[in-house]
Order: structure tokens, then C-alpha cells, then sequence
């Protein structure tokens, strides 16, 4: 019988609430993220007025680095060094996020993140 597979035996993942290349980001449900050794948190809020919209705010060990305000279908992020498009946005349920692929960035120019980003 084959021994289990030990949490140390698994490859480690950057975002382990990833399923086929989509993010279900929850509202406001903190997530954790480690990345080139620091810990960030992401936050997703959902707003109904003047129509529904998302925000998503990343920090750093307790400082900002990122907000995106205002979001919609269609729109890019970048969070720790990946880039997402916003799939979906359900008022005070979620923000569903697809990994944007490398193809993807290029055709796009990568423009249309609204990060307020600062040097790390």
C-alpha cells in the first residue's frame, strides 16, 4: 500500500485557492499569498452604487502595495508579479479572476491595470 502524500511531498502553489486558471476571490475574505518571501494579503470588496464594481487591495506585511478600484468584467490586474482579467463580479458575493496567459499580455500591450503599484 502506498504511503500518503505528505503536505512537504506536494508542489508548492502560489495562489491555493486556484482552480483551472480562475481565482474565486470571496467578499471580504482576507487571503494570504506568500511570493519572493514576503506574505501578502488580498481583500476583494463589492459595491452596488452607481452600478456594481469591485475593488481588490494587496498588501504587503501590513503595508498597501495595490488597489484597484472600480473593476468590471474585462479588466486587467496584476497581483505579486501574475496577471489576472476580472471574469465576473456578483454584488457582495465575489470577484472571479482568470489567469491572463502570456500570449494574452502580449497582443494586449499588458495595458489596463489601474494599480496605484509601489516599488518594492
Amino acid at each position: 500500500m502506498p504511503e500518503p502524500e505528505s503536505a512537504s511531498d506536494r508542489p508548492q502553489v502560489k495562489y491555493p485557492f486556484e482552480f483551472d486558471g480562475r481565482w474565486v476571490l470571496r467578499y471580504h475574505i482576507p487571503y494570504t499569498v506568500e511570493h519572493d518571501g514576503h506574505t501578502h494579503q488580498i481583500l476583494a470588496t463589492i459595491f452596488a452604487q452607481p452600478s456594481v464594481h469591485g475593488r481588490i487591495q494587496v498588501g504587503r506585511e501590513g503595508q498597501p502595495v495595490a488597489e484597484y478600484d472600480d473593476l468590471t468584467p474585462g479588466d486587467i490586474v496584476e497581483i505579486t508579479g501574475d496577471t489576472w482579467r476580472v471574469a465576473e463580479v456578483e454584488y457582495r458575493t465575489r470577484v472571479v479572476l482568470e489567469r491572463v496567459s502570456v500570449s494574452e499580455k502580449e497582443k494586449s500591450g499588458e495595458s489596463g491595470a489601474q494599480a496605484d503599484e509601489q516599488s518594492e
